[in-house]
């Protein structure tokens, strides 16, 4: 138990979170990017038509979104966005990929990528992690 001055079991932000609980949010948060990345294959190659073509653009695609999330939106992304507009860009996210998969008849798929997405999103929302401290001096 902890006392009330003891801020150990606080995250970034004041809120109470159980490292376990850090954990499993860490483990649905890498799941619901790899169903995340894997749709932006799937929706590219489903929007030009099928086939080897299809594919390589879904490839490509996704390698796109992946080197703009590691950048922008990763915990430790070079150039990661403030909380406010890193949240609107990965709800515009989900929601084109969960749409896309939906379209395309991938229905189980589109719904667990927005419905887990949306909850990781305002669960990585709310437990933000603080902005650095500027150095003394």
């Amino acid at each position: 138990m902890t006392r009330p001055d003891d801020d150990r079991s606080l995250v970034p932000g004041g809120h109470r979170l159980s490292t376990p609980g850090l954990v499993a949010l860490a483990a649905v948060a890498f799941v619901v990017e790899l169903a995340l990345f894997g749709g932006v294959a799937v929706v590219t190659h489903d929007l030009v038509g099928g086939g080897a073509s299809g594919w390589a653009l879904g490839v490509l695609a996704t390698v796109v979104v992946l080197v703009l999330w590691g950048l922008f939106m990763a915990p430790k992304g070079r150039r990661r966005l403030r909380p406010g507009p890193r949240t609107a860009w990965a709800v515009v996210l989900v929601y084109a990929v969960a749409l896309g998969l939906l379209a395309g008849g991938h229905t189980g798929w589109a719904w667990f990528v927005g419905v887990a997405g949306l909850a990781v999103v305002a669960a990585q929302t709310v437990l933000h992690e603080a902005a650095p401290a500027p150095p003394a001096g």
